[in-house]
């Protein structure tokens, strides 16, 4: 269970850090939202690890009421564990739109935006929140870097963010990202709801066959300990009959015993 918890730590870690790169852009951030099975996730993955500590002292002092205790905790935690899955079926693409807001209108006027769209569309490959064309009309000025690709057909030129254009030719964009930002942000918290819905599903089985190897080993330490103490008694028992048979002394004949004794004893040798 050690081993499970640092996995879902780690794992719960990383997802949390890729989804806070574009935090902003997600309005449910601040009631919780996408990120609340993540930071909950790597809470339970705490907890076990401290229940697994726990657990692991009771094993060594053979400590039925340490093992019991570790039970009951692991059972608390899957029932936690449950609760995260089940906010992890909440998620869902519909939810997920309904909470996105990618703000291109004030990418020109808020320096802050900027560089977060540039960040989004450089790591998800994509440009613009729909397509590249939200960029149409924006104005643009000399402090910003931009690039310039054509609309469908060579028909009309448009002016976009460089972070839109992977290679860029003498007068146009070369090789350019035209697809929209949202549904590659929409996959992006799908995915990071889904590896935490599938890493819980793997813990609450797997607790679950804590939970039952704990209750066996803690009968197991109970009769084990009984049995110990039975015979424990029993040769303690042993050794203070032992000690008594070798400290009582010998019984002296009585004045009964000692006539008894001459009375039988052979009559004098008689030479006649």
């Amino acid at each position: 269970m050690a081993i499970l918890s640092i996995i879902m730590m780690v794992v719960c870690f990383l997802m949390y850090n890729r989804y806070q790169s574009f935090a902003d852009f997600y309005s449910g951030v601040e009631g919780g939202g996408i990120v609340t099975p993540a930071i909950m996730t790597f809470v339970l993955g705490l907890l076990l690890l401290l229940a697994s500590l726990f657990g692991f002292v009771g094993i060594f002092k053979e400590s039925t009421c340490l093992v019991n205790t570790y039970a009951f905790v692991l059972a608390t935690l899957l029932i936690l564990d449950l609760v995260v899955v089940i906010l992890s079926f909440t998620v869902d693409i519909i939810s997920v739109k309904n909470s996105l807001n990618i703000p291109i209108q004030q990418y020109v006027t808020d320096s802050k935006i900027e560089r977060e769209i540039d960040q989004l569309q450089t790591s998800l490959n994509c440009c613009g929140s729909e397509w590249y064309m939200d960029y149409e009309g924006m104005a643009f000025t000399a402090k910003h870097s931009t690039s310039v690709f054509p609309a469908s057909n060579y028909e009309q030129q448009i002016v976009v963010p460089a972070s839109c254009c992977i290679t860029n030719g003498p007068l146009f964009c070369i090789n350019r990202r035209t697809d929209g930002c949202q549904m590659p942000l929409i996959n992006l918290y799908i995915d990071i709801s889904s590896a935490i819905r599938a890493l819980g599903i793997v813990s609450m089985v797997l607790m679950t066959g804590a939970i039952m190897s704990a209750v066996v080993l803690a009968r197991r330490i109970r009769r084990a300990k009984t049995e110990r103490g039975v015979r424990s008694w029993t040769i303690r028992e042993r050794i203070i009959i032992a000690r008594r048979n070798q400290t009582s002394p010998e019984p002296q004949p009585t004045h009964q015993d000692a006539t008894a004794t001459d009375d039988l004893a052979p009559p004098p040798y008689s030479a006649t």
